[in-house]
């Protein structure tokens, strides 16, 4: 069986070695999967910066625009030269600024704040309009607004994050700052969403579709997505950022892994800036992992549409199957099945007579076991010839004429009576002759009988009657069960007449 054991080899290795690839092959490509994934997640995290740039560059313009209306430049430059503010002054800048919010196109800021050159609060719109007078100046995106500098900025106003941005208020004569206008919008949900509708644009960038979630500190502010993911890790990844530059965050952060009840998230995590950094205000960009690309991770994904035989090559895989199976099939039948076919038929014929030993020219296993049996067959025929070598040397050689020990054993008469030989089956018992006895002649009644206690009276012979000689019988011996204990210990016991049993056995060597 030695081809059949070398298949079997090369069909095992076949095996091992497809089991190694096979639980191998994920391990590329599951590090391909997870560089894809941040390079996802990077993208989408400069992307939402880009956005909220392209959002601020929007809103600046956005605010110059309100401030250059002229209705607006008069109630400032008229607040400026005043020493207090009263209520009247308030409700007509407040009007004057409702009136503009409400023919504004686009995206309506959600409050306005309209500060004269001393820094004043003159009015407020849409949010807190009964504050008015307080300073504003100090705060860095005021002091720039009015320096003559249109920016944006990033304030929390009653835990509540908006992007603001302001824009210097120029009086025409003289021409002069006579104020500057703060715009601000809140950050929701709606608006966390423009910024990942850019995903969603193209047919080519869908696959860098991620969700934006805003959080001040441990807080959420707005998100695209309805799970409520652990803050811990991020809180802990924004308080170990000390770069300066909060644009470079999303190429300098590793992704981190989050999870939300029982599914996990990838996210990156880049801080914003503003006033709001010092509260804490960061973004994060995240997507859902996907379950893991090991074995049974690319078991579970396979599709049935990869199972089709356009997909797989089903008919080489089949035929090497096939293949496989009929040279396996067929080295058993060569090695195993016709040798083992051709001893049993051999031992059938050493069964019958038809030989007297097993042809030693069977392959492999099978000519060892007929060389077995062979040894076998020669030891019994041996230890045969021994016993009857030793039976004739206690017993004698057998006279000329006779067969020794054979005429020996038939000139001993039984122990028992001699058994008759069944009646035959028409046999009545009315024909059965009677016994010998029976039939005494008369003459045995006439004799005289001797008197009590002397001996019995002979019949004298009849003249002319020659007299019977008697007749010898062989002595009856009675059979005996003979024990010898042979020198290895163990006794041997035999039903045949003691002067009859053979020598004691050789001693143990």
């Amino acid at each position: 069986m030695f081809f059949s054991k070398i298949w079997l080899f090369l069909l095992t290795l076949v095996a091992a070695i497809a089991v190694t690839v096979a639980l191998l092959l994920p391990r590329p490509a599951e590090r391909a999967h997870v560089m894809e994934e941040q390079q996802r997640l990077a993208v989408g995290c400069g992307v939402v910066n880009i956005l909220l740039g392209d959002n601020a560059r929007r809103r600046v313009d956005f605010a110059r625009r309100f401030g250059r209306a002229p209705e607006l430049v008069n109630a400032l430059a008229t607040a400026s030269g005043v020493d207090a503010l009263d209520d009247k002054r308030n409700a007509s800048t407040r009007e004057i600024g409702n009136r503009l919010l409400a023919s504004a196109k686009g995206e309506a800021p959600d409050f306005a704040m309209f500060v004269d050159s001393r820094g004043r609060v003159v009015a407020r719109v849409r949010r807190d309009e009964k504050d008015f007078g307080d300073m504003a100046a100090g705060r860095p995106l005021v002091d720039d607004a009015l320096a003559g500098l249109v920016r944006d900025d990033l304030w929390v106003m009653d835990n509540t994050l908006f992007l603001v941005a302001a824009a210097p208020v120029i009086g025409r004569d003289p021409l002069e700052y006579v104020g500057a206008v703060v715009l601000g919008h809140r950050v929701t949900a709606e608006l966390a969403r423009g910024f990942t509708e850019w995903s969603r644009g193209d047919r080519d960038s869908t696959r860098f579709h991620v969700d934006l979630a805003v959080y001040l500190g441990g807080e959420l502010m707005a998100s695209t997505s309805a799970v409520a993911i652990d803050t811990a890790p991020m809180v802990q990844t924004v308080s170990e950022l000390t770069d300066k530059d909060v644009t470079r965050d999303c190429l300098l952060n590793r992704p981190i892994n989050l999870r939300a009840g029982k599914s996990e998230y990838t996210a990156v995590v880049a801080r914003m800036p503003g006033e709001a950094q010092a509260r804490q205000a960061y973004f994060t960009v995240f997507i859902q992992r996907p379950a893991a690309l090991g074995l049974v991770g690319s078991t579970t994904a396979i599709r049935r549409s990869d199972l089709s035989p356009a997909s797989f090559p089903w008919v080489f895989v089949g035929a090497g199957f096939v293949v496989a199976l009929i040279l396996g099939l067929g080295l058993m039948v060569w090695e195993a099945d016709r040798p083992l076919r051709r001893l049993v038929n051999d031992a059938a014929r050493l069964a019958r007579g038809d030989i007297e030993r097993l042809g030693e020219d069977h392959p492999g296993r099978f000519g060892s076991v007929a060389r077995n049996v062979n040894i076998q067959i020669d030891r019994v025929a041996r230890a045969a010839k021994t016993a009857r070598q030793d039976l004739d040397q206690l017993l004698g050689p057998a006279p000329q004429g006779s067969l020794g020990t054979i005429d020996l054993l038939a000139g001993v008469a039984p122990s028992g009576p001699a058994i008759s030989a069944a009646p035959p089956s028409e046999f009545r018992f009315s024909d059965a002759p009677k016994p010998a006895a029976a039939r005494e002649p008369a003459a045995a009644w006439d004799a005289p009988r001797a008197a009590p206690g002397m001996p019995p009276a002979q019949a004298a012979p009849q003249a002319g009657a020659r007299p019977r000689p008697p007749v010898p019988r062989a002595p009856r011996r009675r059979p005996c069960r003979c024990k010898r204990r042979s020198p290895c210990g163990s006794t041997t016991t035999s039903s045949a007449p003691c002067h009859l049993m053979p020598p004691p056995p050789r001693p143990c060597r």
